[in-house]
């Protein structure tokens, strides 16, 4: 039997099992969250709608679970026509590799800041230190000058403008902190619209080069597909809490589309912003959400 021939037999046994078990594909995505044109799909062999390997797996598994078939023996079985899944593990390695260019960027940012930081919280103890130099100086003259109420009026004045000019340059200081912080923006997500499985936002005020970082709640998992300027990027798969997903976005990034297998399990971060969930998220799990880039800076 052909490779076609074998995939549409799989889609099949599958469809035959769910029509015995009285269930019409609106009920099926309702079961088991995975959207209505991939459970066509898989019932007419036409895998490459699919968003990847590992999703012509897991989705045949699931049907085949819901409909009351043995998902590990059907995909056991039918081995040589499924795709196996390449680059789940690649995930781990990749987290480990060296650190991404928006990474460095923001490391040199944060170095540079804390460095002038701390030059500025010394200035008060160094001018501290120059005043009360000044005041022994002042002290020293006084036992040398016959006027008193001179040398009193000469340490008054001193120690005013010294303290004075203190105050000056740590309000200065402060300012240029306050300053920064206000210079380091994060971008802005805008949900446009959601609705079966598939939502569209708008991104403004984005810094490239940057950084796409997925990962999911504590004890959860789900499955991830990632295309940046229609590019479908690596690694994809499984992630976890301890395990999530990074992906670097160049100077170009115009487009971005992240396909989620478990979205309730998903967080998404896109330059330090945390995506907003589409509305329907809950009730349908795997989703696709597609970002335009409007304004970068």
């Amino acid at each position: 039997m052909k490779a076609g021939e074998e995939m549409v037999q799989i889609g099949e046994i599958l469809k035959s099992a769910r029509l015995s078990k009285g269930y019409t594909l609106d009920d099926l995505q309702q079961m088991t969250k995975i959207q209505k044109r991939y459970l066509i799909a898989i019932e007419e062999g036409d895998f490459e709608i699919m968003p990847g390997n590992f999703y012509v797996r897991a989705f045949i598994k699931q049907y085949a679970d819901i409909v009351g078939l043995d998902g590990d023996r059907l995909l056991g079985d039918h081995a040589s026509v499924i795709p196996e899944i390449h680059g789940s593990s690649q995930v781990e390695d990749s987290a480990s590799l060296s650190p991404s260019r928006s990474e460095t960027k923001r490391a040199s940012k944060k170095t540079n800041f804390n460095y002038g930081g701390s030059v500025q919280s010394q200035l008060p103890t160094f001018l501290l230190a120059v005043s009360i130099v000044a005041i022994v100086l002042v002290v020293w003259k006084a036992t040398l000058n016959d006027d008193d109420e001179q040398v009193q009026i000469e340490v008054a004045s001193n120690i005013s403008q010294t303290t004075l000019a203190s105050q000056e340059t740590v309000s200065g200081s402060a300012e240029q902190a306050e300053s920064a912080a206000a210079a380091e923006q994060t971008a802005e997500v805008t949900l446009v619209s959601s609705a079966d499985g598939y939502a569209e936002y708008d991104i403004t005020s984005l810094s490239l080069p940057s950084e796409l970082k997925i990962s999911a709640v504590a004890g959860g998992s789900s499955w991830i597909s990632v295309s940046v300027n229609g590019i479908v990027q690596e690694p994809s798969g499984t992630i976890s809490s301890k395990n999530p997903l990074a992906i670097a976005l160049p100077l170009n990034t115009s487009q971005i589309e992240v396909i989620v297998g478990v979205m309730p399990a998903t967080v998404i971060e896109l330059d330090g912003t945390v995506v907003e969930m589409p509305a329907d998220y809950q009730e349908i799990q795997t989703q696709t959400l597609s970002f335009t880039v409007k304004s970068v800076e």
